[in-house]
């Protein structure tokens, strides 16, 4: 069960990768014997060089990719992995919003995300929307899986998995900082010790860990006084020991938490003000805050059952708690109160005024205050089993997790005079009476995957997935319709596939796959239907290849997928109290009545011109394609009207996936310099399933959450100098030439991407 890992760091970049050009903080060479890194730790593909054990297509980002741009959003750094689609919302990427093979992206909701393989959404069963996504800058690495191979990871398994890889504890005491600052008064600081050591009752390690960022934010709140930034802050500790017997085994245990405060708003601008001033805030937003909180842990064995087996066992937990308080209604002199949803009034001055700052009015804002929490335990089993000529390598999984969450919210009202200040803050409404609930879910996950190698060149890998969800529900306040209060009821769900992977000849592997996914229902939709509502459901199926020589490597995949009984979901942040991202609108004939396909190819590749002619430099060209068409197969409208996919038909294209995305990069390592240049271009696609070009609903009304969606062009800048063998001067640029550009119309109307910004920093290793 032991395997060989090189961490020579002297390897040229386009062969330890292709997603990026890394920059090293000359670390020493060195060639160590450690387990495998996907047995031991909470990796699902573990390295480069593991993507190749990957049945369906995958992608590594190890940390010089990561650090190279001191990349801090994930959507930027998901940019640069094909078959990827992301809507930004915030401009920092504090709230993804992710689509892996043109699945639907709210919320990343149906997208199974994990840190350290340990589910990682704030209730990824009852309520699966990613108000809490892990901190990319504080990870080691990036995990990206599609294709056959996801069967293990679910719940959601119709588009693929994301794995955020947290700082390891270093084989070697390590002491790391960075630090940098960056206009809008961005600081940031990341620093870490640890290390392990080898005592009389084994090999112990520890790994302190702290992660802090503050900035003012470079959004412009128009009229008034207020802050348009966050600040978050984050610390870890690990702790591992290595007893000595003589079977291996380790204990790993560790515990986090994320403090978050922003002054984020739902509320985006019309057209005509982003042209105006892409970076403005209405006044009515000023106070318009989310405050969140969130710990979490695990505890993990892992032993070796002789020379053919291994047991790793996991327990861990999350608990998270967020309030956004935001604008939700607003109202004139004339109506007497605010009972206008803000994002409903574009096409009216009065109200539009109001929202400005520019006449008196009325304004409530809405307290959406939740409480989340999840944990479980699960082990998984290896055994290598020869059967005749084959060679089987069987993998079995189990796993019990329960999640919650607890909604308990409240409004606060505000009279605003006619130069738009506001008088003191008055409830409007009970605490506990604003559209409250419990939802909890029970689930029992079972999973089985077998790589049987035929010979030494071609492997066949079945894999099977059982799922069994007991929900349940209870709503405080009665809401006006009929629909129960509470209730219980359960469901389950049967997933698998069958990959197969062949080495051709040295370098060159292909493989392929069909397999069965699902996205499964929440508790309340689910309860509500009367246990009529299906899961969601998809057949895919995919070919690709890898190719990797000394200076040049490859990958590419054809991909197709068929989504049927399709959970259409209600628009984000809309104000529709009924329904949770991750919840199900009704659509014509039913819950479950929306079919979409989804084909496309996703190619990367790249060639290092100093390795190919035995340079003393490096210079590595990337080219990263994505051409997908995501079309609805059938009418999938909303029968609320508030939902992106209101008005969607037979052939037209799914809202947030583009046609065509393309990123290159290149580098220039020589002497103490690195140097890399990348760029993203994004082609246009739809706000809505309507698809309509113009910022105008199914009905004909002015609404900035529709219409189309330019496309853009985004590059980034960075230049290393290695002070010493330990320590790097940076700067970066990020946006190199300043693009305006709206990156999205959700939640409430158009919204930006960052501005130009330039950062400088230092970064030690010792």
């Amino acid at each position: 069960m032991r395997t060989k890992l090189n961490t020579n760091k002297s390897v040229p970049a386009i062969v330890a990768g292709i997603c990026s050009f890394g920059v090293t903080t000359g670390a020493a060479e060195e060639t160590f014997e450690e387990l495998d890194p996907v047995l031991v730790s909470g990796a699902i593909v573990g390295s480069k060089e593991g993507v190749k054990k990957i049945t369906g297509s995958a992608t590594y980002l190890d940390i010089d990719d990561l650090r190279v741009h001191s990349i801090s959003d994930i959507n930027s750094a998901l940019r640069r992995v094909p078959g990827v689609y992301v809507r930004p919302e915030d401009g920092y990427g504090n709230f993804p919003n992710i689509s892996l093979r043109g699945i639907d992206m709210g919320r990343s909701s149906k997208v199974t995300i994990m840190e350290d393989g340990i589910l990682a959404a704030p209730a990824p069963y009852s309520a699966p929307s990613a108000y809490y996504s892990p901190t990319l800058e504080r990870m080691s690495g990036l995990e990206v899986v599609k294709g056959s191979s996801q069967v293990k990871y679910g719940p959601h398994t119709t588009g693929g998995a994301i794995n955020y890889l947290s700082t390891p504890i270093p084989e070697e005491i390590t002491t790391y900082s960075k630090v940098y600052y960056g206009e809008y008064d961005e600081m940031v600081g990341h620093i870490y010790h640890g290390g392990k050591k080898d005592t009389d009752l084994g090999r112990v390690g520890y790994l302190v860990e702290g992660y802090y960022r503050n900035t003012e934010g470079f959004k412009e709140l128009q009229g008034v006084n207020g802050e348009t930034g966050f600040t978050r802050s984050e610390p870890m500790l690990k702790l591992s020991w290595e007893p000595n017997t003589s079977n291996y085994q380790s204990f790993e245990l560790k515990l986090g938490s994320t403090d978050f405060d922003a002054n984020e708003t739902y509320l985006g601008i019309t057209d005509e003000d982003f042209k105006a001033n892409p970076y403005s805030r209405y006044a009515a937003t000023r106070n318009d805050m989310i405050n969140t909180y969130a710990s979490r842990g695990y505890l993990r064995h892992f032993v070796e059952l002789g020379s053919n087996a291994s047991l790793k066992t996991t327990a861990y937990f999350t608990k998270f708690h967020r309030n956004w308080f935001k604008l939700d209604k607003v109202g004139t002199l004339a109506d007497g109160k605010a009972g206008k949803s803000a994002y409903k009034v574009w096409n009216n001055n009065d109200y539009l005024s109001v929202i400005k700052g520019e006449s008196a009015g009325f304004i409530r804002l809405k307290a959406n205050n939740r409480d989340y929490s999840a944990q479980g335990i699960e082990s998984i089993l290896n055994y290598d089993l020869e059967l005749g000529s084959l060679e089987n390598e069987i993998q079995l999984g189990v796993r019990f997790h329960n999640d919650d969450i607890d909604r308990y919210q409240w409004y606060h009202k505000y009279d605003q005079g006619e130069l738009g200040g506001w008088s003191s803050p008055g409830p409007d409404a009970p605490s506990g009476a604003a559209g409250d609930r419990h939802q909890e879910t029970d689930a029992w996950s079972l999973y089985l995957e077998d790589r049987v190698a035929i010979n030494d060149k071609l492997s066949v890998i079945p894999g099977i997935r059982y799922e069994f969800l007991d929900f349940s529900y209870d709503q405080n306040t009665r809401t006006s319709d009929k629909s129960p209060a509470k209730g219980s009821g359960d469901i389950d769900v049967v997933t698998g596939g069958l990959g197969l992977s062949c080495d051709v000849y040295e370098g060159l592997n292909l493989f392929g796959g069909v397999y069965h996914g699902a996205s499964l229902p929440g508790p309340r939709s689910y309860i509500r239907s009367g246990e009529s509502l299906d899961e969601e459901s998809s057949n895919s199926y995919e070919l690709g290849f890898r190719y990797q020589d000394e200076a040049f490597v490859a990958t590419g995949a054809l991909f197709y997928s068929d989504l049927e009984d399709f959970i259409v979901p209600d628009n984000l942040g809309t104000g529709f109290e009924e329904f949770e991202v991750g919840e199900t609108v009704v659509v014509d004939n039913g819950p479950n009545d929306g079919e979409i396909t989804a084909v496309g190819l996703e190619l990367q590749a790249g060639y290092d011109f100093g390795a190919a002619n035995g340079a003393n430099y490096s210079l590595p060209v990337t080219v990263g394609i994505t051409w997908t068409e995501a079309e609805f197969d059938s009418g999938a409208s909303s029968a609320d009207g508030e939902s992106i996919f209101s008005g969607a038909k037979d052939g037209n294209t799914v809202p947030y996936i583009p046609e065509f995305q393309l990123h290159v990069g290149i580098g220039l390592g020589i002497g103490k310099f690195r140097l890399a240049l990348d760029g993203t271009y994004i082609d246009e696609s739809y706000a809505s399933g309507f698809n309509e070009g113009g910022p105008f609903n199914y009905a004909g009304k002015y609404d900035s959450r529709y219409g189309e969606v330019p496309s853009y062009f985004v590059s980034d800048f960075s230049l290393h100098y290695s002070v010493t063998d330990n320590t790097n001067l940076f700067a970066t640029a990020h946006n190199v030439f300043d693009e305006e550009y709206v990156v999205g119309r959700l939640p409430q109307g158009a919204r930006p991407g960052m501005p130009q910004q330039l950062l400088f920093g230092i970064e030690s290793q010792f």
